[in-house]
């Protein structure tokens, strides 16, 4: 992708595109929506490929994040906010991921949701709202009634256990996935 080469570009969403697609329908809640912010993600990663440090994280960590800020932008802006309220918010059910990479992808669902169950609820409950809900320490301070250094610790100590919960998945899964 560095180069410039398109094929990078459609090899990182064969092998992703599944995965970004079930987290922002997580977050967002709408296909509709869901399927723009993966169409998103994906143009800013090409047009962003010189932002990727391969020394801060793999890859797939790198395109999640990019996709996590995209939907919650996406719920955060006035457009959205005006379209939910001339239509009602329209929740549906992820889909069952199809193709090749079906069962990969099935099984990296189970195992993030193993993972987030592996927390204790205090801990899944920061980390769904930050994450899921997009909400900053702060506010989840607020919405938990918690005080912000109770919160950010919990949120810490959840989030290293996700990574060494996760760190065989994900290396497993990164062999070779370069930028």
């Amino acid at each position: 992708m560095r180069d410039g080469d398109e094929r990078a570009l459609e090899a990182l969403y064969a092998r992703y595109g599944g995965l970004v697609y079930t987290l922002a329908l997580r977050i967002v809640g709408d296909r509709e929506l869901a399927r723009e912010v993966l169409q998103d993600t994906f143009l800013r990663s090409w047009d962003g490929r010189e932002t990727y440090d391969p020394k801060r994280g793999r890859v797939a960590w790198w395109l999640i994040g990019v996709a996590r800020n995209r939907a919650i932008d996406l719920l955060r802006s006035r457009s959205h906010h005006a379209r939910l309220r001339e239509q009602g918010p329209i929740r549906e059910k992820g889909r069952e991921p199809s193709g090749p990479d079906a069962q990969e992808l099935l099984l990296v669902r189970r195992a993030v949701g193993d993972a987030l169950r592996s927390l204790s609820p205090v801990q899944r409950e920061a980390v769904e709202l930050a994450y899921y809900a997009g909400l900053t320490q702060a506010e989840i301070a607020q919405e938990l009634g918690q005080p912000l250094g109770t919160v950010k610790s919990r949120t810490r100590e959840a989030m290293d256990r996700l990574r060494r919960v996760l760190r065989p998945l994900i290396e497993s899964d990164e062999e070779g996935a370069t930028l």
